[in-house]
Parts: structure tokens; sequence; C-alpha cells
């Protein structure tokens, strides 16, 4: 059965260690299980899928090892740090976005730290450009109506917080590569005949889609428009459960196995078409406008890293540190409620 929150890289995965024998079975059998369980009746799967298995394996520990160390995310670094002053408000807008992530706070409903403690994330937003005209100064001539470019970090995420950097990007390996077999389910379900057996198992496997990136199974978080915490992964678990058992009731013939062993072939053997990551640079003013032929003045290069997908999805992101002492206070319930009776 599927666990939402299962560690498949559970031991030290470096980018130069090699990708041990154990790690590749683990992998494939996430495969197999976010996918068509019934491709454990083809003869020699695990043979076929070894390779490009592997190949999605080392690209996510590729991916996850190239991100910076982590950066911190606080009140007090919002002042030297104008990386956070463009993806930021205020300090106090820093505060309150972190603090209400939905991911952040899953997190700390299971934990609590101490306010010496650190919480590991990857920060991740969307950013987007608007042509406005406004105001520039020209010698000592202020001239309104000046053709610019403003941008705008909004939707910000907190994926795999942690109290740990080396958990964080564990999970965040995990992620990376649950991402990788839900576009290879994408792909299966997009080429299913509409014949009446398989389209009963093309609705069967779009089910099990919805449920994986309801329950933020992958990087859905780090792509998504919009993002519904508090998902119910117990019924998200018997969700899945339920369209396994009634695909294995089906049944299947072997040119259709064939046909989604192949996609998947094809989607983890070409990893960096679906998930990558490159460097961005921006040179802004201090009021968010990118320099150029209709901007003067003071402005800052700011360069920062962008996950992408060959489905037009783009995510600025930054692995941080968050201090919890910059966690706004958690309401005391019985005061409010004794305050409301009086």
């Amino acid at each position: 059965m599927l666990h939402f929150l299962s560690s498949l890289f559970a031991t030290s995965s470096r980018r130069d260690d090699p990708v041990d024998k154990a790690l590749l079975e683990r992998a494939t059998e996430r495969v197999l299980e976010g996918s068509d369980p019934r491709l454990r009746a083809l003869p020699g799967y695990r043979k076929r899928l070894r390779a490009p298995v592997e190949t999605a394996v080392r690209h996510v520990i590729d991916l996850v090892g190239r991100l910076p160390e982590p950066a911190e995310i606080s009140r007090q670094a919002f002042r030297n740090d104008p990386r956070l002053r463009a993806f930021f408000v205020s300090p106090e807008h820093l505060q309150e976005t972190m603090a209400g992530c939905p991911m952040m706070s899953d997190y700390l409903r299971g934990a609590n730290p101490a306010a010496g403690d650190v919480i590991f994330g990857l920060l991740s937003m969307t950013r987007s450009e608007k042509n406005i005209l406004g105001m520039d100064l020209r010698g000592d001539t202020l001239q309104r109506d000046v053709a610019q470019v403003a941008v705008n970090f909004s939707d910000h995420r907190y994926l795999g917080p942690s109290g740990d950097e080396t958990e964080t990007r564990r999970e965040l390996m995990r992620r990376g590569f649950d991402f990788l077999i839900e576009r290879a389910l994408e792909s299966i379900i997009a080429t299913r005949s509409k014949q009446a057996e398989l389209d009963q198992q093309r609705q069967l496997l779009q089910r099990k889609l919805r449920a994986m990136e309801a329950g933020n199974w992958g990087l859905e978080a780090a792509f998504a428009a919009s993002e519904a915490g508090g998902a119910d992964l117990v019924a998200l678990e018997a969700e899945i459960q339920a369209v396994e058992n009634e695909l294995l009731t089906l049944g299947s013939k072997p040119h259709a196995l064939e046909h989604s062993l192949e996609h998947i072939r094809a989607t983890l053997g070409d990893p960096a078409r679906w998930l990558d990551m490159r460097s961005v640079t921006l040179e802004l003013s201090p009021m968010s406008v990118k320099a150029g032929p209709g901007t003067t003045g003071r402005s800052c290069q700011l360069e920062l890293s962008e996950l992408f997908s060959a489905s037009g999805r783009q995510r600025t992101v930054l692995l941080g540190r968050f201090p919890a002492q910059d966690l706004p206070p958690r309401p005391d319930f019985m005061e409010q409620a004794a305050r409301w009776l009086g």
C-alpha cells in the first residue's frame, strides 16, 4: 500500500555516492505503487526499469545537491538580504507568511521547537512580472509615466520543514522522485485508448493521480496554483487502495501493461525534461522594479534558483532556515474562551 509519508531516501544520499542496490529496489517499488501495481505481472519488469529508475534517482539527488547552503529567512535577515526584501513586503509579512504556510502548520502540529531551534525547508514562490508606468528621477527631474517592469513574488510555500537540514534534503529528494512518477502516470492517462475496458482503467488511474496530488505526495505543492491545507491523508490512502483493488480485479491485457511500462521508462529516463533547476539573475530596485532603460538609481543584483518543468510550470525556490523564535505566539484558546464568556 502506498504511504504518503514513507521515506524513500531513508539513508544518506549525496551527489557523489553510488546508487546502491537497496535504494534502487525501494525506488522501483515506489514507481509501481505510484503508477500501476499490475506491472509486476510483466516478465523482467525490474530489469527493464533499472536503468530509467537509476537515472531518475541520480537526477533528484543531484538536483537537491545543487541547492546552495540554507539561507536565513528571518526578521533580522530581512534587513540585510535583498532577496528577502524582494520576496516579502516587510519583516512582519515574512513572519506571518512563513508561519501560515500549510506544510509549516502541519509540521508545528507534530513538533514543539524551542526558541533557539531552526526549521529547515524549501521556500517556493511564484514570480510574476507586470508592465507598469512609474516615476523615475532623471538628473534633477522627476519624470512620470516611465515604462517599467515590476516583479512580484507570491503564493509562498515552505516544503519539507524539519529540524535537520539533511532530513529536509532527503524529503525533497523523495518529493522530486514522486513528482516524476506523477508525470509518468499523467502520460499513461493521456494516451489511454477510449475502448470500454481501457477507459475504465484510465478513470481509475485519474482518481489515483488526483488523490496523490491532493496529499502533496510529490512536488505538486511547489508548482500548483493553490495549496489546500489539512488534507485527510487517511482518506486519501483509502481512496488509492480502493483504486488499486479495482485495477487488480479488472486485470489487463499484456499490450496495455507494456504501453504503461514504456511511458514510465520514457519519463524516468529523461527526468531533466520534467523537473530541473536553473539560475536566474534579476537586478531590482528597492521597489522591486527591474533595472533597465526605464529606470535609474539604486538597484541590487539577485541570484535566484528556479525549478521548472516541461509543462511550463516554474517556481522560484530558496533553501532556508527559519528561526523558531520568529514564530508568532500560538493563540491561547482557553484565554480567548474566557474572554468571550466574560
